[in-house]
């Protein structure tokens, strides 16, 4: 089938009619980052323990998690590898099992992020693709802690979704509805996955 009837290429075609942009939804939360980085406060003096499981149970909506993909694929990092390393993560920390009703759970469950490389500054993915919660929770003091006063800009957060709440419930429901999909969140690695499945992107088949 040529790529210009996928499924993939008909939601990129849906993304270009939406109001806001990628990059508008996450602005002010990357702004917010780069003025704590100029304090000389940010991520480079921790382990990064809040993207493994010790403190990371992350999850994305299904717009969140388009745009994920989006950049992953433009990086040419949609691949049999990470599609085994998805599912790893989801098998080694149960993601999949996790009690709820479909709209929300009961528990959540810690996992270490796939994209995380470990170390200082140990994400790998783009500022401008970055689930929200990732990027609104930074350090509040330049001194090495660990993570410990490390906490979500909740004020901050709260305002971005207030802004965008109505355009996201349409882009949210418009792409659940193109791809068959029930849940509102799920955790980051299985929402990618979730998702997939139901693209069928050739470069991400692993062979049997």
């Amino acid at each position: 089938m040529p790529l210009e009837e996928t499924l993939f290429h008909r939601i990129n075609v849906l993304q270009k009619t939406f109001d806001v942009s990628t990059k508008d939804r996450r602005e002010a939360l990357v702004h917010e980052m780069e003025k704590l980085e100029r304090q000389g406060v940010d991520c480079r003096q921790c382990r990064g323990v809040c993207c493994t499981f010790v403190a990371n149970s992350m999850q994305t909506t299904v717009l969140e998690t388009i745009d994920l993909l989006f950049y992953l694929r433009q990086e040419n990092r949609l691949n049999p590898d990470l599609i085994k390393q998805l599912h790893q993560t989801v098998t080694h920390y149960r993601l999949d099992r996790i009690p709820g009703d479909g709209q929300r759970d009961y528990i959540r469950r810690t996992y270490t992020c796939p994209f995380f490389q470990g170390g200082p500054v140990g994400c790998s993915i783009s500022r401008w693709a970055k689930p929200y919660g990732c990027l609104g929770f930074n350090p509040h003091s330049p001194r090495q802690t660990e993570g410990g006063d490390c906490t979500s800009h909740t004020v901050l957060l709260e305002q971005r979704e207030a802004l965008y709440f109505e355009e996201e419930r349409c882009q949210n429901r418009k792409l659940q509805q193109q791809l068959g999909l029930f849940w509102t969140k799920l955790p980051m690695p299985l929402a990618l996955l979730e998702v997939l499945q139901k693209l069928e992107l050739p470069e991400t088949k692993i062979e049997a």
